[in-house]
């Protein structure tokens, strides 16, 4: 579908009467202010002059409009531009302040937990590891300290944002609980009160897949300029969707959504440690990957062998690896196909070890996606390798910080 046919496109989001927002001068002008700010995120440094042409704003909103982000040490100015061709005055380019925020994130796995700060241009300044606890309340607390610890020692920014928090499982954000996992032995933990109330510092937390499907709309922005509809495919452990619907992180009704690893793709397979039988988890996640290398008669490294390990393999040639790893991008293909299917994306990411096999791998799912997808006309999904081979979800947890500084607020 062409640009054009795009914007012929009619709404139809109903407005959400018990949250609604009218849209009077100060909606308008944050609105307003969300927009430049992006623009300078993704352009900087660029002139007023340019940020007018590019929103369709009026030089004169533009130009108050920035003022008063200057004012509030939003943006500076970056000394001078070129000369006009006819000789003017040079514009002087602007680009944001990056020590206006320091933002924490929090990325949370069954055996390590990754603390990290970045600035305002989402630069990481400080990164420490740490091994998970199996007591949440005193592991919490324990990072709290820690996180205070890391602002004594960084005390450049203006202000601090806040902390945002991947968590591997089911999530319940608005309530700010997570809630279950069947790597992470936590149940029901109010992650939220708990970091605010050692902190004093305002928390958001996701799931691990959402968070890395938030992380490469918002910071791959030579792939993903343009694109607004994405799925993100996690392969780890276990499997895990992100989902990207008109530029927002879909969470679903009851936060759960994204949980596509748990979609029985056959009724009399092996039985699964959510309780069904043969989930899409059993077959394309690394745990099945490594069992399935394991069982092969050729594998020469079976005793404590990992993902990481198998994957060294395939690109070293060795036949057993490749065979293991070619099977699991078949199903990755036969469950991505399905999902395509209903949630009709412009791009399908996929992130995890898996990838680094990305000319092995790449092939076989996009065999089977073009074998079990229903015809189109016009359509074409794009299937791309993650843009983040470390940590995907780390960068999603200090954006869910930054998307809250940026994005433009909904009025209904």
């Amino acid at each position: 579908m062409s640009s054009e046919d795009r914007t012929r496109q009619v709404s139809t989001r109903k407005p959400n009467l018990s949250n609604v927002k009218v849209a009077g001068h100060d909606v308008l002008r944050t609105v307003n202010r969300r927009i430049l700010l992006n623009i300078l995120s993704e352009r900087q440094p660029i002139s007023r002059a340019d940020i007018a042409k590019l929103s369709g704003l009026n030089k004169a909103t533009v130009s108050a409009i920035t003022s008063a982000l200057l004012k509030d040490h939003f943006i500076v100015e970056e000394g001078a531009g070129r000369t006009t061709p006819i000789g003017g005055k040079p514009p002087t380019p602007l680009r944001l302040n990056e020590l206006r925020f320091g933002i924490l994130g929090l990325d949370i796995r069954a055996d390590e937990t990754i603390l990290a700060l970045s600035d305002f241009h989402n630069r990481l300044v400080a990164r420490k590891s740490y091994e998970t606890g199996n007591d949440p309340r005193a592991f919490l607390t324990e990072i709290g300290g820690e996180i205070r610890r890391l602002r004594a020692e960084h005390t450049q920014f203006i202000e601090v944002a806040g902390i945002g928090v991947s968590l591997p499982g089911l999530v319940d954000n608005r309530a700010g609980k997570f809630i279950s996992s069947v790597v992470l032995p936590w149940r029901d933990v109010p992650v939220v009160e708990w970091l605010r109330e050692s902190t004093r510092l305002p928390v958001i937390i996701d799931n691990s897949a959402r968070c890395a499907a938030l992380a490469e709309i918002w910071h791959s922005k030579s792939h993903y300029a343009h694109v607004r509809n994405l799925l993100y495919v996690s392969v780890s452990s276990g499997l895990a969707c992100g989902i990207i619907i008109d530029g927002s992180l879909y969470r679903g009704w009851t936060n759960a959504a994204g949980q596509f690893g748990h979609i029985p793709i056959d009724f009399n397979g092996p039985e699964c440690r959510c309780g069904q039988r043969g989930c899409w988890d059993l077959y394309a996640s690394d745990n099945a990957t490594v069992a399935r290398y394991r069982n092969l008669p050729g594998a020469t490294a079976k005793r404590g062998v990992t993902m990481r390990r198998i994957v060294e393999l395939v690109e070293s040639g060795d036949p057993a690896a490749t065979e293991a790893v070619r099977e699991t991008a078949r199903y990755l293909g036969i469950g991505i196909a399905g999902l395509v299917n209903g949630l009709d994306p412009e791009v399908v990411a996929i992130g995890g070890e898996i990838a680094k096999a990305w000319g092995v791998v790449e092939p076989v799912i996009a065999q089977e996606m073009g074998r079990n997808m229903l015809a189109s006309a016009g359509r074409k999904i794009e299937l791309r390798r993650s843009t983040f081979d470390v940590r995907p979800s780390l960068k999603g947890a200090l954006t869910l910080v930054l998307s809250e500084l940026l994005s433009v607020p909904h009025l209904g």
